[in-house]
């Protein structure tokens, strides 16, 4: 059975309620970007996160993408992530290479600001734990 958008963020508003604390952290649990259409930039580019495939409403793939620390574009791991997924058709405008991605045609990300990648990885865990998807194969232990 396929997850929803729905379930998608269902789940990781479960996540945080276990692994965010707004007090401590000083900010509210980031949240879900609309879908991009590979068209304009990327959502999040500019920061560490998860990012799912989204097809008519139901996730295909959830995968993240947190940097490297590559000097000068310390946190920007999203960006680096889809720009492995995508060629520029033309300013503003991208092509999916990945076959995973031109079949979904969209995508959603999640955005962690610098020094919560730890999170980022966290969540993506979480959720591949205890939702199916079509292309992804490892399933850690599975939350009850």
């Amino acid at each position: 059975m396929p997850t929803s958008l729905k379930s998608l963020k269902k789940d990781t508003r479960d996540f945080f309620k276990l692994h965010w604390n707004e007090q401590a952290i000083g900010e509210a649990a980031p949240k879900w970007s609309k879908e991009w259409r590979l068209s304009g930039s990327a959502p999040n580019y500019d920061k560490q996160g998860v990012y799912a495939f989204v097809k008519d409403g139901e996730i295909t793939y959830v995968g993240s993408g947190v940097s490297r620390r590559k000097k000068g574009y310390e946190g920007h791991g999203l960006g680096a992530r889809i720009g492995g997924y995508v060629r520029v058709e033309k300013q503003g405008l991208y092509r999916a290479h990945d076959e995973r991605l031109a079949e979904a045609g969209a995508l959603i990300t999640i955005g962690f600001h610098l020094g919560y990648w730890h999170t980022a990885i966290a969540l993506k865990y979480y959720l591949i734990a205890n939702m199916p998807t079509k292309h992804n194969s490892n399933r850690p232990g599975s939350y009850p």
